[in-house]
């Protein structure tokens, strides 16, 4: 009997416990109006200025990230042959693609706003925050400026090359074996209609592309063809689009004579990387 009483007793306290609460909460949103307070810390290190959730995932591993974020703002620089980036820019980490949506209109993983000088990224134990990915887009326009429309592949093939990474294969690895089953997107869809095409597809077959460009003809050319659009590539490279696509076949045939062995149901599962990834508004969510 005298158990039945204390544990009585006990679920009572913590009944007027959870009331209590109940009760201040209210009394808490009744004072201020429904407003309700969410934490956030914030840091700007050298050129970056982090904003991190107070709690969870990413505020835990916010030194990681944030050491990520500037290797990777290394690594794209290089890329896109810039020696140092000095320029300031905004990096806000978020929980979850719920916490994205009243942000940026979409529950992506990512979107980068050159305008504002901004990148929203998910960061939790689920995903790979696309954080390369994103700052490439970031700087890339910045530099350059929004990309023509027929040079939106070339954005995210930019992106995509930069991470180079789909479940351990590479961006001329997943070439040579779109090249082999068949599944290479013509020019003209990639140019006109870039987000209408099946994403693993049109991607990393813009990510090779990009590579190819990049590494025999450079950096000058690539920016120009960016800014002009497609319908300037053979005035800006010297050849037709075709006869460099050629070229760049033949080379991926010997360096793979086979083609690697991409399991489809595998492939056809987006890497962690960067589908649902939105680019300030131009992208498909």
């Amino acid at each position: 009997m005298k158990l039945s009483c204390n544990y009585l007793y006990l679920t009572i306290a913590l009944l007027s416990i959870v009331a209590c609460k109940t009760s201040s909460d209210e009394k808490n949103r009744s004072e201020n109006d429904s407003w309700i307070k969410i934490g956030q810390v914030e840091k700007t290190i050298r050129n970056i200025h982090f904003t991190f959730p107070d709690s969870g995932f990413a505020y835990d591993n916010r030194e990681d990230l944030i050491e990520e974020s500037f290797s990777a703002l290394e690594t794209n620089s290089d890329l896109i042959g810039l020696k140092e980036y000095y320029d300031s820019i905004f990096i806000r980490f978020l929980r979850s693609r719920e916490e994205m949506l009243p942000l940026t209109g979409t529950r992506a993983l990512g979107n980068a706003y050159p305008h504002i000088k901004t990148l929203y990224v998910v960061a939790n134990e689920t995903v790979k925050s696309p954080i390369k990915h994103e700052l490439m887009h970031l700087i890339s326009m910045l530099e350059w400026g929004y990309p023509e429309t027929s040079s939106n592949w070339m954005n995210e093939g930019l992106g995509t090359f930069a991470e180079n990474d789909c479940s351990g294969w590479n961006v001329s690895e997943i070439y040579r074996y779109l090249l082999e089953t068949d599944q290479l997107i013509s020019m003209e869809s990639l140019t006109t209609d870039f987000y209408g095409q099946p994403e693993m597809l049109s991607y990393y077959q813009s990510g090779y592309l990009v590579e190819y460009l990049l590494k025999n003809y450079g950096i000058e050319r690539f920016s120009k063809l960016w800014k002009d659009g497609f319908g300037e590539f053979e005035q800006i490279y010297g050849l037709p689009f075709e006869r460099i696509k050629d070229e760049l076949e033949k080379e991926l045939l010997v360096k793979y004579p086979k083609s690697p062995e991409i399991d489809q149901d595998t492939f056809n599962k987006p890497c962690q990387l960067l589908f649902f990834v939105k680019v300030g508004g131009i992208g498909k969510d």
